[in-house]
C-alpha cells in the first residue's frame, strides 16, 4: 500500500545462465489431487524496512505481511473486486452518507503469539474494536496513515485535537457500526480493505511494531536478523489456512534470490531481465510464471514549490526529453509500458488517447529555451534521489544521459528505501523516484491520492501540486456516486495534472513471477502481491 512504494522491478541479475550452468528442470510435475495442509512459504524481499502496526503501513512490503496478521471489515478478492471479510454485510443511506456494517459473530482475536499468551485471550471481535481501530488511526497528531479516511464525519475536528470522540463512527449494537460521511464518496468502502483500516484489539494495541495481533489467517511468529516468521492461525474464522506458516525472507541480491528459488528454498521469485526470456520459451518452466498488469505508476517526483521545478515550462522539457520507450525496452526488458498520464490500463477513467509525453528532444529544447535556459545555459545543476536498487540505478544513468543531451547536468544521490522516503515525506528532495501501487481499486486511489493539494502535508502529494480546478474535478468526482458521471470527470482532471507536468510519467508497472510446480492457489491480481492472501494457497 505506497503507500504503495514498490519494488515491482528490482535488481538486476549480474550473472547469466549458460550450457555448464544450465538450472536443472522441475520436477515433472504429479498430477494435483486437490488441497492439503502443510507446508512453509518462503517469499523474499529485497528491502528490510517492514512496519507491523498497520496503522503505520506506507508501502507495499510492509501491507503484504499485514494483510496476513490482521483482517478488514471487506477485503479485495483475487479479481481486485471488494468482498466482505469481518463485515459479513453492510447497507448504504439512500442519501450515501451512511453506511451501516454487520460483524460476523465468529471472528476471534489471536490468543497466542510467538508463543505469549496475548492480552485480549482470544476474545471475539465486536463494534467496539471497530471504533478503537478507527480513533487510534486518526490519533490526533499522529503519523498515523489516515488520509484516506478524513472523509468520516467529524474525523478531521478528531484528528486535530478539537473533538473528543469521531462524530461520524457509531457503535450501533455489539456486531452493528456505522460510519457517517462528510459527504459523498463512492469509493469509500473499498477504502476500508486498505492495511491501515485493519482492526486490533485495544489490549494489545500499545506494541503492535514488536507483537503484531489482529484476527488474521497468520500469526506471528518472531523474526530473525533475516526473516520474518508466520505461522497458521488454527482458528482462524474461516478455517486454518492451508499453509503451516511462512516466512519473508530479506535478499537484498537479485541474483541471490534467484538462486535460493533454484534451490528449492523460495516459493515464487521475481523473475530477473537476463533470464526472462529463456524461461518465458522454455515449456519446463513456462507453466509456471505468472503474468500481468499492475495499477501501478513509477515516475519522477517534482517538488513544483522549488525552482527549477516550479517553472511548468521546465517540467514539461524534462518531460519530452527522456526516452520512455528506450528505457522500457532496453532496460526493463519489454516488461512495461510507457507512461501516457497517471492511470494505468484497467483502471475506469483510463484514457488510451491521450498523448501524454513522448521522446523529443527539439521540443524538449524549445521548452527550456522558452523557460529562460537556451541550450541549458543557466540551468542549475540538479540531482535526482533514488533509492538503492541496481535496476533504478540503471533506469536512472539512462534518464542522466538523457538531460545532458538537453543541457541539464543532472547529479545521482542513492540512498536506503527508509531514509529516501523520508526525504520524500518531508519535502526535502526536488527531484525523486518513487513507485506507486493503488491502494484500492478506483482512480480516486491515484488521481485524489496524488495530486488534490488537501493531501500535501497530511497525504501523498509528494510532489506539492495544487491546481484549483483539479480540485474541483477531484472533488466532483468523489461526490457522484454513478461511475458512468464520475470517469469524465477524472479524464478532464488528468489532462489537467499532465499539462501541469508535477512529475515525469515514467512507466505503468507490470508483474512477472515464477513459482514452484507445487505451488498452488497463487492468484494475483491487478493490485500485486501486496493485496495476496496467501490462506488460500497450498503446496503439493
Amino acid at each position: 500500500m505506497l503507500r504503495r512504494l514498490v519494488f515491482l522491478f528490482v535488481l538486476v541479475l549480474t550473472f547469466g545462465l549458460t550450457a555448464c550452468d544450465e538450472p536443472e528442470k522441475p520436477k515433472i510435475e504429479k498430477k494435483e489431487t486437490g488441497p492439503k495442509y502443510g507446508g512453509i512459504y518462503r517469499r523474499a524481499f529485497p528491502d528490510p524496512y517492514i512496519l507491523l502496526d498497520p496503522a503505520s503501513v506506507k508501502e507495499s512490503n510492509s501491507n503484504e505481511i499485514c494483510r496476513q496478521l490482521y483482517d478488514g471489515l471487506v477485503e479485495f478478492s483475487a479479481s481486485d473486486t471488494v468482498v466482505p471479510c469481518l463485515a459479513e454485510s453492510w447497507q448504504i443511506s439512500e442519501n450515501k452518507l451512511v453506511y451501516t456494517f454487520k460483524l460476523r459473530k465468529d471472528v476471534h482475536f489471536h490468543s497466542v503469539v510467538n508463543s505469549v499468551p496475548t492480552k485480549n485471550g482470544g476474545r471475539l471481535l465486536t463494534a467496539e474494536d471497530v471504533l478503537f481501530s478507527f480513533k487510534r488511526l486518526l490519533t490526533p497528531k499522529s503519523n498515523h496513515e489516515n488520509s484516506f479516511f478524513r472523509i468520516i464525519k467529524g474525523a478531521n475536528d478528531y484528528f486535530e485535537g478539537k473533538a473528543e470522540d469521531v462524530a461520524g463512527i457509531r457503535v450501533i449494537a455489539s456486531d452493528t457500526i456505522q460510519f457517517e460521511l462528510e459527504h459523498p464518496f463512492s469509493p469509500f468502502i473499498s477504502t476500508l480493505g486498505v492495511s491501515n483500516a485493519f482492526i486490533v484489539p485495544h489490549e494489545d494495541a500499545d506494541n503492535l511494531e514488536n507483537m503484531p495481533v489482529g484476527t488474521g489467517a497468520f500469526k506471528w511468529k518472531g523474526k530473525t536478523s533475516d526473516r520474518y516468521i508466520l505461522e497458521a492461525n488454527k482458528e482462524y474464522f474461516r478455517g486454518r489456512p492451508w499453509l503451516d506458516g511462512m516466512e519473508f525472507v530479506i535478499i537484498p541480491k537479485e541474483e541471490d534470490r534467484f538462486s535460493q528459488y533454484l534451490a528449492g528454498k523460495l516459493q515464487h521469485v521475481d523473475l530477473p531481465d537476463n533470464v526472462y526470456q529463456k524461461m518465458k520459451h522454455d515449456p519446463a518452466y513456462s507453466k509456471y510464471i505468472k503474468e500481468s498488469n499492475l495499477w501501478g505508476l513509477n515516475f519522477l517526483g517534482m517538488n513544483v514549490t522549488k525552482p527549477p521545478f516550479d517553472n511548468k515550462l521546465v517540467r514539461q522539457a524534462l518531460n519530452f526529453a527522456v526516452d520512455r520507450e528506450s528505457i522500457v525496452k532496453l532496460v526493463l526488458n519489454g516488461r512495461a509500458q510507457s507512461a501516457n498520464g497517471v492511470l494505468t490500463p484497467g483502471i475506469p477513467g483510463h484514457d488510451p488517447l491521450l498523448s501524454g509525453y513522448f521522446y523529443d528532444l527539439p521540443k524538449a529544447k524549445q521548452l527550456l529555451a522558452e523557460a529562460g535556459y537556451p541550450d541549458g545555459k543557466g540551468f542549475p545543476v540538479i540531482t535526482l534521489e533514488i533509492n538503492e536498487d541496481q535496476l533504478q540505478s540503471r533506469v536512472a544513468d539512462f534518464i542522466v544521459a538523457n538531460l545532458r543531451d538537453l543541457g541539464v547536468e543532472c547529479r545521482l544521490s542513492v540512498i536506503n528505501f527508509e531514509k529516501h522516503l523520508e526525504n520524500i515525506e518531508k519535502g526535502e528532495v526536488p527531484f525523486f523516484r518513487l513507485g506507486w501501487t493503488i491502494d484500492y481499486p478506483d482512480p480516486d486511489g491515484l488521481l485524489f491520492t496524488m495530486f488534490h493539494s488537501s493531501n500535501i502535508e497530511n497525504g501523498y502529494n509528494y510532489c506539492r501540486y495544487s491546481n484549483p480546478e483539479v480540485d474541483k474535478l477531484l472533488n466532483e468526482a468523489r461526490n457522484e456516486t454513478e461511475l458512468v458521471v464520475r470517469v469524465p470527470l477524472y479524464e478532464k482532471a488528468e489532462k489537467l495534472i499532465v499539462d501541469d507536468a508535477p512529475m515525469v510519467f515514467m512507466y505503468f508497472y507490470t508483474l512477472n513471477i515464477l513459482h514452484q510446480p507445487n505451488v498452488h492457489g497463487l492468484n494475483v491480481g491487478a493490485m500485486g502481491e501486496c493485496a495476496l492472501q496467501y490462506r488460500r494457497i497450498w503446496l503439493e
